[in-house]
């Protein structure tokens, strides 16, 4: 975690930028702040983590699943109660990672770097 205090203020803005695009449910307690699964999914993209769907289906299948609170039906991607705070969000990161690590054969760190 402490590799990733140097990406904090972008991953920060990036998390952000999601959570200004959708009504909050707990709006009075920042730390509550989530987005939902899609714009999750925008930012696998934008990062080059996914390039389809299936990816995307793949990441979840395999790592992502794990993350406590979020359920994978298509239809509640939109819901904003089935999406990710930024604690979940940083841990997404790091499980993707920690996979990235594990499936190509390289250092943990190696792959958190390939992410940024």
């Amino acid at each position: 975690m402490s590799f990733l205090s140097i990406y904090h203020l972008e991953l920060m803005e990036n998390f952000k930028f999601y959570v200004n695009h959708f009504a909050q449910v707990y709006e009075n307690r920042k730390e509550n702040e989530m987005i939902v699964l899609q714009a999750f999914f925008n930012f696998l993209k934008l990062m080059k983590l996914a390039q389809s769907p299936g990816d995307i289906i793949n990441l979840f299948n395999s790592t992502l699943e794990e993350i406590d609170g979020v359920t994978m039906p298509v239809e509640e991607t939109l819901n904003i109660k089935n999406g990710l705070n930024y604690a979940q969000f940083l841990e997404a990161i790091l499980r993707i990672a920690y996979w990235k690590s594990e499936n190509e054969g390289i250092a943990y760190k190696q792959a958190i770097e390939g992410i940024f």
